[in-house]
């Protein structure tokens, strides 16, 4: 299985240059961007981007081996499964909704990553008419959004689909849409960015831009950046219609947008940068800082206060990547835990556990991540994928009592 991220750029000052991995849709949309330079960002490099992050893999936030530290126990409280395929080996749960659907990729029988949408438990292909087509993320009432390749016109297409259906999501002419997350109320935050081959011609600016549609057959809204900052990009979006995610320039600055579009800059541990990834029900946002050796998950409150999580996470470098009044998930590492490779995180307040990954009887998980948690019932079921050895990738589901 590859490991593809695509790089997006904002005028110099990339998200990597911090050693943060962000949570986008699955050109991934989750497949996980890793911001890079926006003028990396044309049609050659974004199908080559799209081909890695679909061929024969599911990718997910990646997460540096950490060095030494305490133990970090288990869950014993979450029991894991792994989700049923599409006939190939790998897959991988990308997103889930607050009634339980799921979004992400599987590899079917002919080898190729195609989108799939599992409903109590079963898999169905998302037909989507791209080249690598890959979701991002899906609300209660079945809209999947995500982002593919249209090979004839050399472009990638940020997309909506519902009930069989696929639609292009509504841009202006030269731009292209990069949704990264649906809101249950049908709000789609993400970003914008100029297509070369339709702009005003050489030196357009190609910066991604935070953006949020009101909803899926509406024009997108461009959303202000912070004093400083020459492009960003919405990574969530709460259920007021509140957005979360980065604003960059000389730093990554996280930022929440209020439903008006105005941007907030959030703080972050050690002024080394940030980005917010989810935002929860009751307005707490998600994400990770940067800290002298490498990041943490942290919590924003509706105040604005920023919380460490990730201190408790024993490894240098974790994320969170989504939350419920709380419950937190995401990725860290435990050096005594499987030779201190990644793993899913819950934390519930600021304790750390980790979640076993899945098994069956032909695949042995050893690491994993969680990307997405959602309550049903009297429990928190958190998605997100174990991986083998070997790399080979498993969609994985955890309920937690």
């Amino acid at each position: 299985m590859l490991l593809g991220t695509l790089e997006f750029n904002s005028g110099g000052a990339t998200l990597a240059k911090y050693g943060f991995f962000n949570k986008a849709s699955s050109v991934s949309g989750s497949t996980l961007f890793r911001l890079g330079k926006s003028r990396d960002v044309r049609p050659g490099a974004l199908l080559t981007a799209l081909v890695l992050a679909a061929e024969g893999g599911m990718v997910m936030l990646p997460v540096a081996a950490t060095a030494a530290g305490p133990d970090l126990p288990a869950a014993t409280n979450c029991t894991p499964q792994l989700l049923p395929g599409l006939g190939g080996r790998g897959s991988n749960a990308v997103a889930s909704s607050s009634n339980g659907l799921v979004v992400g990729l599987a590899d079917n029988a002919a080898g190729e990553s195609v989108p799939v949408l599992w409903r109590n438990g079963q898999p169905t292909q998302i037909a989507i008419p791209l080249q690598a087509p890959a979701p991002a993320s899906v609300n209660a009432s079945g809209v999947v959004v995500g982002t593919g390749y249209d090979a004839a016109n050399e472009v990638l297409v940020g997309w909506w689909w519902q009930d069989g259906q696929y639609h292009p999501l509504p841009v202006n002419p030269g731009d292209i849409a990069i949704p990264s997350a649906v809101s249950d109320n049908g709000v789609v935050a993400g970003a914008l960015v100029a297509d070369e081959e339709h702009s005003d011609g050489p030196g357009a600016d190609e910066d991604e831009h935070p953006a949020v549609w009101p909803s899926v057959t509406t024009a997108p809204h461009e959303l202000a950046l912070p004093a400083g900052a020459r492009g960003g990009h919405a990574f969530a979006v709460g259920p007021d219609g509140t957005a979360g995610g980065v604003a960059l320039g000389d730093d990554a600055t996280p930022v929440l947008w209020a439903p008006d579009g105005s941007p907030k800059a959030l703080p972050t541990l050690s002024g080394k940068g940030g980005v917010v990834l989810g935002i929860d029900s009751t307005g707490q946002a998600v994400g990770q800082s940067g800290v002298a050796d490498g990041t943490h998950a942290v919590a924003w409150a509706a105040t604005g206060a920023v919380t460490d999580v990730g201190a408790a996470a024993a490894g240098a470098t974790s994320s969170a990547a989504s939350a419920i009044a709380g419950v937190t998930v995401g990725a860290g590492s435990s050096s005594s835990v499987r030779g201190s490779r990644p793993q899913a995180v819950i934390w519930i307040g600021k304790s750390a556990r980790i979640l076993p990954p899945g098994s069956d009887a032909q695949f042995t998980g050893v690491s994993g991540s969680a990307t997405s948690v959602s309550g049903q019932g009297a429990n928190a079921v958190v998605i997100g994928f174990s991986a083998a050895d070997n790399g080979l990738r498993r969609a994985t589901e955890w309920s937690c009592k």
